[in-house]
Formats: structure tokens, sequence, C-alpha cells
């Protein structure tokens, strides 16, 4: 089966605000914090993340699209070096307007397989686990909140 993680929030900003500041790939690094680097020429970047304990390089587009509604960034991961082994996962950022809040969901869909226990696993952990730190979507909120108050 294939893994997605899923996760929603509501931001008190218009849609094609948070579409813009989700479409600018310097936003990254402060809404993840497993980014150690990057560096973004247009709709490409480059950089190092942390990735199951280690720290290896990734490469990431957004792909052109004229939808205010949705940004996708593509990205390729080298987890081995040496046997030069990649891994393509995908994050949407899916924007809901409703009324004075806009409904943003955040998918990160990985490509490879995995069985339907380990599938399971996950989704259970992310059901009763007790996440520490503030997520992807939170800190987007915070960040959007901040840019609102700065103008």
């Amino acid at each position: 089966m294939q893994l997605e993680l899923t996760e929603k929030t509501r931001l008190e900003a218009p849609p094609d605000q948070i579409h813009d500041w989700l479409s600018d790939l310097e936003n990254w690094p402060k809404i993840n914090d497993k980014i150690r680097s990057i560096s973004v020429e247009g709709d490409k970047c480059i950089g190092e993340l942390l990735f199951k304990g280690q720290t290896i390089e990734f490469a990431g587009m957004v792909p052109p699209d004229n939808d205010p509604l949705k940004v996708t960034c593509n990205i390729v991961i080298q987890t081995s070096s040496e046997k030069n082994r990649t891994e393509h996962l995908t994050v949407v950022y899916e924007i809901i307007p409703q009324g004075r809040y806009s409904k943003v969901i955040e998918r990160v869909i990985f490509e490879r397989s995995i069985p339907f226990w380990g599938w399971l696993l996950v989704k259970f952990i992310m059901l009763v686990g007790k996440p520490t730190g503030t997520t992807n979507l939170e800190r987007i909120k915070e960040h959007i909140a901040a840019e609102n108050e700065g103008r």
C-alpha cells in the first residue's frame, strides 16, 4: 500500500495569500525542522534534510500550475549514496476557502509501497501517539499570522 500522511488546519488568511506563501520554497525551512539547509532557484530547490536519523540530500520541484487552491512539491531523496537508491515523495497542500478561515490539508504521499500491516501501524501511531513540538501546519499558521501583523 502507498503511505499517505495527512494533516488539516484552519488558517485565518485568504486562499491566495496562503498559496503564495506555500509556493515560495524559501519558506520551507521555516515550516519543517527536518530541513537542515535549502537553496532555491525559481521553482526548484536542493538541500539537506534529516531522514530516518541521517542527514541526506534532497531535490524538490514545484510543478507549474495555475490552481490557486493547490500547491504541490515533488521531492526526491537519495537514501543511500553507496546504493544510489532514491525515494520519491509528494507534498500537496490543498487550500479550501471557508468564509473568514481557509482550511489547509497537507498530504505527504510516499511513492514506495509498504505492507498493509506497516500502513496500519503508522495510522495507529498517528491516531494514539502524542506528537511533540509544532507540526508543519501549526508553523505555517504562526508565520502567516506574523506576516499579517508585519504589514
